[in-house]
C-alpha cells in the first residue's frame, strides 16, 4: 500500500478547516516501492491532479495535457501509473469531486493516456505494451475503455500520417519504427 500525506483545506459553514489526510494507493503488484520511487509517483500524481484542476471545465484540453505530460515524462511508466491512480482510483476528495461534477473529464484522462501509449509505442513498443498491460490489469472497465479509445484514435492518426508519407514520397517510409503502435487491449 502506497501512502501520501496531504494538507487539505475544507470549508465548513464558511470557516476554513485545515488538516492532514493520508492518501493510500493500492498497489496490486505486490512490488515494494523505494522512497525514491514513491517520491517520483507522488510528484506525478500531484502533476496530474494539478492538470485536472486546471482543465476541470475543458475535457479536450485535459486530454491533450495528459498526453503531453506522459509522452514528455522522463519516466512515462510512472506518469502513466499516476494518471491511472488519479482518474480511476483517486483518494483526493477534491479531485473526486471535480471528476464527479464533469463526467467527461475521466474519459478525457483515459483517452489522453491511451494516445500517449500509442505515441510511445512507435519508438518503444515494449514500454507501450507494459503500460497498456498495467492499465488493463489495474484499471476499471470504463477507464480501460477510454484508454483504448484514445489509443485507437492516435494509432489511426499515426497510420494516416505514415500513409501520407508513403504517398508523398512514392515509396514506403524507410523508418525503422513500427507502423502500428501498441494499444491498451
Amino acid at each position: 500500500m502506497l501512502k501520501k500525506l496531504l494538507l487539505v483545506t475544507v470549508s465548513v459553514a464558511g470557516l476554513a478547516v485545515v488538516g492532514p489526510i493520508t492518501v493510500a494507493y493500492a498497489d496490486n503488484s505486490g512490488t515494494v516501492m523505494t522512497g525514491a520511487d514513491q517520491a517520483a509517483l507522488d510528484a506525478q500524481v500531484a502533476a496530474v491532479e494539478a492538470l485536472v484542476t486546471q482543465y476541470q471545465n475543458d475535457p479536450d484540453g485535459l486530454q491533450a495535457a495528459i498526453e503531453n505530460l506522459v509522452v514528455g515524462a522522463t519516466d512515462p511508466e510512472t506518469t502513466g501509473n499516476a494518471v491511472l491512480i488519479v482518474f480511476d482510483n483517486s483518494q483526493n476528495p477534491a479531485i473526486r469531486a471535480i471528476l464527479a461534477n464533469n463526467a467527461g473529464l475521466a474519459g478525457a484522462g483515459g483517452r489522453g493516456l491511451g494516445a500517449a501509449i500509442a505515441t510511445l509505442g512507435v519508438t518503444d513498443p515494449d514500454l507501450a505494451a507494459r503500460m497498456a498491460a498495467n492499465v488493463s490489469t489495474k484499471g476499471g472497465t470504463s477507464f480501460v475503455a477510454s484508454v483504448q479509445q484514445g489509443s485507437d484514435t492516435r494509432t489511426a492518426s499515426i497510420q494516416q500520417k505514415n500513409n501520407s508519407d508513403t504517398n508523398a514520397n512514392g515509396t514506403q517510409n524507410s523508418s525503422s519504427t513500427p507502423e502500428t503502435p501498441a494499444s491498451a487491449s
